[in-house]
């Protein structure tokens, strides 16, 4: 745009220097015709850059929705060969329970118990927990996205808490727009919390009456950033060339009239709350 405003502007200052130094009309005409011609050529490249780049943006969300539905398969297949695995190891570990009871060694059962069922059996419960709830979200992009999300910040030694209170089959707005938003909400929630002593994520999509609600909470350390500011771009606690996450869901969430976002922090906590109303 600036390209096209300052082409407008050496072509109106032309005009006027050539009246004042006696341009003819044949040469008026063809610094117009010039012009003109340029003026059109760089709104057409303007105008398909543009487009190349909003295209760009939707192919690298849809690959990243992809990505995150290949994890989540991933971690089903893997939760699956867990319960598979401790089926097939049921029967030892029966014959290795009835030894200790018939010999009445209560210490060894206690220890051997708690050293090998006890663990197996957390870790499938903490899969499986996981997975129940995010079974409600009917979408598979949004569903293999947080899952992959959530997952992932499990694994990086995150206490994650989901709560999903009715199944959610549809959305509002494009799936590929509020992908990108939480998607870019988690990850943002996942850094915070890492830089805490007892980090903690709580994902949270409540069905009311008339919309849905969804809540992203997490802990983190108040580096003094203004709520008023933070979604600006370039306004972040992570460093130069950073901040341009809430930004873009500003920019998103521009097209939805409906849609209500809300940021706010309660002491230790940071909070970020999206309403869709209902189809």
């Amino acid at each position: 745009m600036l390209n096209l405003v300052f082409c407008l502007f050496i072509f109106l200052f032309n005009i006027i220097a050539g009246e004042e130094v006696g341009y003819t009309t044949e040469i008026v005409t063809f610094n117009c015709i010039l012009f003109g011609c340029y003026f059109i050529i760089s709104a057409i490249v303007t105008i398909f850059s543009f487009k190349s780049y909003v295209s760009q943006q939707e192919m690298k969300t849809r690959q990243d929705a992809f990505d995150a539905l290949q994890r989540y398969t991933e971690q089903v297949e893997s939760t699956y060969d867990s319960l598979r695995s401790f089926k097939h190891d049921y029967f030892n570990i029966m014959l290795s329970m009835s030894h200790y009871i018939e010999s009445g060694d209560t210490d060894g059962l206690k220890i051997f118990f708690s050293e090998k069922i006890a663990p197996i059996n957390r870790q499938i419960s903490k899969d499986t927990a996981h997975l129940n709830q995010l079974k409600k979200l009917g979408i598979p992009e949004l569903k293999s996205l947080v899952s992959s999300k959530l997952l992932y910040a499990a694994d990086m030694g995150i206490n994650v808490s989901i709560e999903i209170s009715a199944e959610i089959t549809s959305l509002s707005l494009e799936v590929i727009d509020f992908v990108r938003v939480i998607g870019i909400l988690l990850d943002n929630a996942i850094e915070a919390a890492l830089e805490c002593d007892a980090p903690a994520i709580w994902f949270s999509a409540v069905s009311l009456e008339k919309q849905y609600v969804f809540i992203i909470k997490n802990t983190f350390v108040d580096k003094g950033v203004s709520l008023t500011t933070i979604r600006q771009p370039n306004i972040s606690t992570k460093g130069k060339s950073r901040g341009v996450g809430l930004y873009n869901v500003t920019q998103i969430f521009q097209k939805y009239k409906d849609v209500f976002w809300e940021t706010e922090t309660d002491e230790n906590i940071f909070i970020q709350k999206v309403e869709l109303p209902h189809i």
